[in-house]
């Protein structure tokens, strides 16, 4: 099979691949709104804290004790219920972002708001990437199989703190034989969040603290834009998205460093002082959301003992400098959040150098979309003399192309013979088919990386461009793509070809047939890339391809 028979099979499998998948794995139905839960209890937190005194935001029950009681009073005071503790909502923030929390026992946190104006939304409002509706995220349970004592499951937790500066939030919960309380505080970078367990029980008992995120799955959220759930090894992260999840949670069973969860450029992660014992990624079977939970290392504490744990949380874009110098948790390799796609670590070093590019050119344009043709023009200039090479054999095999088809009628019967010839005539000629081919492959590790970087440098999210209104979207208009396909096909027709005029009839449809298909999904920041890209080839297509007959005759002229 020659190889412009094998090129032509591999874009008919790559279509044939992106049907099948669009067929078999669907864009998910958006989950039922489930019913509010706790709205009663929200509606009568007023009045609770009303009759009893309380300010809104300390419960009357046990306030005192929780801001400071020893394990001995927080032991003697009868366990609130339900009832009587209301539900308390606040606001913690930092320069970057802001948590709303409360005292649900389904997670701490209940949704975030990016303050950057890059990320604001439609009425003002910071972008909202957890997107979680009624579930909530960092919520505290504890292993079964490995805990003494029992966890019940009420819906509220006392409020123990709410600083007024609006920079922290701490709730306390007890038993007859365990308190536990957590504080969540914001810093410069990020949060800090603490758990502490306290044995209020006579004798020992152990137990195995779990911690819990989650992310949820809009409907609207493109195939491009993958939510995963992230676990990181002490060789590598494991990363796990709705196709991993869809029959049975997925279980690491080894040292974790930190766990998380992301989407194309955000992240929620969670990294533990001494790491996890082992991470789980899970989702429900509705689908709407994400779940990872880590477990620490089982404790025993003995009477009146208590144990701390510490979680340092990164909550926002993920920019590569931000993930690298996280400083309450140095040397964890956040930045490995990021997906540099299956050339990993070859990406990662290349794509880095052209985003430093990248950035460099904006900060002379303001512009992000004349920043990314300057890069695409410095990528084709370093590239040109190997795609000058690529064009000087291309052209070569054309102009030995009859020679060679004499050699395919006159030995067709005899394909050994047939490939004698073929390199004989290759050898009297000095021409390699496959010098054609070299450049190209020599370029594809720069492609990769081009492709995996402008579609992870998240200071294009919300970035428009002339009638792109965000670069990390898909052309709403589809002017991109139907641009890029007409520049294809001139392209491709100008191009010399060894194939046979059926197999370059083919090639004329089938090249820019597959670009089109492409841009109708991905970012048009990438659109941007691959069409100065198409537009620079074309130029230097016209003026290399140029036959001497057609110099000449200009030259006449």
């Amino acid at each position: 099979m020659s190889f412009n028979q094998r090129l032509l099979l591999f874009f008919a499998l790559s279509i044939g691949i992106f049907w099948g998948y669009s067929q078999l794995f669907p864009a998910p139905e958006a989950p039922p709104v489930a019913a509010a839960t706790g709205s009663s209890g929200a509606t009568g937190a007023t009045g609770a804290s009303g009759a009893t005194g309380s300010t809104g935001s300390q419960p009357a029950s046990g306030a005192s004790g929780a801001t400071g009681a020893s394990g001995a009073s927080g032991a003697s005071a009868a366990p609130p219920t339900q009832s009587e503790v209301p539900e308390v909502k606040a606001r913690i923030e930092n320069e970057r972002i802001a948590l709303d929390v409360s005292n649900h026992r389904r997670g701490i946190v209940r949704d975030v708001e990016t303050k950057s104006p890059q990320f604001e939304e439609e009425g003002g409002k910071g972008l909202d990437f957890l997107d979680l509706d009624e579930e909530q995220s960092l919520a505290i349970e504890f292993v079964e199989d490995e805990t003494d004592f029992s966890w019940e499951r009420a819906d509220w937790t006392e409020l123990a703190e709410q600083s007024e500066a609006g920079k922290a939030f701490a709730l306390v919960r007890r038993t007859d034989k365990v308190e536990i309380r957590q504080r969540i505080e914001m810093i410069e970078d990020g949060a800090t969040w603490t758990v502490t367990v306290q044995n209020l029980a006579g004798q020992k008992q152990s137990h195995q603290l779990r911690v819990r995120g989650r992310m949820g799955q809009p409907a609207e959220s493109s195939r491009y834009d993958i939510h995963r759930a992230l676990c990181r090894t002490l060789e590598e992260v494991e990363d796990f998205d709705q196709t991993d999840l869809d029959e049975a949670p997925e279980r690491v069973q080894e040292s974790t460093l930190w766990m998380g969860l992301d989407s194309k450029y955000f992240a929620q992660l969670v990294v533990p002082e001494g790491g996890f014992a082992g991470c789980e990624a899970s989702m429900p079977t509705d689908a709407a959301y994400l779940s990872v939970a880590g477990d620490m290392s089982k404790t025993t504490l003995g009477a009146g003992e208590s144990k701390t744990y510490t979680f340092h949380l990164f909550l926002g874009a993920k920019e590569q400098e931000r993930l690298t110098g996280f400083a309450p948790a140095p040397d964890v390799h956040l930045e490995d959040a990021i997906d540099w796609g299956w050339f990993g670590r070859l990406s990662k070093s290349i794509g880095g150098l052209m985003l430093r590019l990248l950035r460099f050119f904006y900060g002379l344009t303001g512009i992000w979309g004349v920043a990314i043709i300057l890069l695409t023009v410095v990528v084709k200039l370093i590239t040109l003399p190997l795609t000058l090479k690529q064009y000087r054999s291309m052209r070569r095999m054309k102009e030995i192309n009859p020679e060679m088809a004499k050699i395919k009628a006159k030995y067709k019967d005899d394909r050994m013979k047939q490939s004698q010839e073929m390199q004989a005539l290759f050898a009297r000629e000095k021409v390699s088919p496959l010098a054609g081919c070299f450049p190209m492959l020599v370029q594809f590790p720069v492609w990769i990386a081009l492709y995996a970087m402008l579609g992870t440098v998240v200071e294009l999210y919300h970035e428009p461009f002339l009638w792109l209104p965000d670069l990390t979207k898909a052309d709403p208009m589809y002017i991109l793509p139907a641009l890029m396909g007409i520049m294809m096909f001139i392209q491709v027709r100008l191009q010399p070809s060894a194939a046979d005029n059926e197999q370059a009839k083919i090639m004329q449809w089938m090249m820019p047939g597959i670009f089109v298909v492409m841009m109708l999904f991905l970012p048009s920041g990438l659109g941007v890339y691959i069409f100065a890209n198409i537009v620079l080839s074309l130029i230097q297509s016209y003026i290399q391809l140029r036959t001497p007959t057609q110099k000449a005759a200009a030259a006449a002229k």
